[in-house]
């Protein structure tokens, strides 16, 4: 595999939105806690993986995302899209656990290995995302 060269890529940050928001959760609703996590999960993983499809193919969902989101991945956009496009397909997403609120994945591509963290707002909109090598 390709080494990934760190680059501006963060300018899609969790900074974006404090963490205690991103953390914030109103379980007093749920009855079984640990559904309610798998199924926040799941949402996040298949917002990721449409992210990185919408991303891979020059095409980000700006709708999907927040507004401050929104407007740093557009200033972003023109180096983001062409080191995404380069990692290559998709081969697996592993759920790391959790930080701060943001959920973390690991993405294994054709070349390059990376961590994703996501978070998504109380609209379901994501309001955090950052992607690095992976280590």
């Amino acid at each position: 595999m390709k080494p990934i060269l760190f680059a501006p890529i963060l300018a899609m940050s969790l900074a974006l939105v404090p963490a205690a928001a991103l953390a914030q959760d109103n379980h007093a609703g749920h009855g079984d806690h640990a559904a309610h996590a798998e199924a926040q999960v799941s949402a996040e993983e298949t917002m990721l993986r449409t992210t990185i499809a919408a991303m891979q193919a020059g095409t980000p969902n700006y709708d999907d995302m927040v507004t401050e989101l929104a407007d740093a991945v557009r200033a972003g956009e023109a180096s983001i899209t062409p080191m995404i496009q380069g990692f290559g397909a998709v081969q697996t997403l592993e759920h790391q656990g959790e930080v701060q609120g943001a959920q973390h994945y690991r993405a294994t591509f054709d070349n390059a290995v990376t961590d994703w963290f996501i978070a998504l707002g109380d609209d379901g909109k994501i309001a955090g995302l950052v992607f690095r090598p992976a280590g």
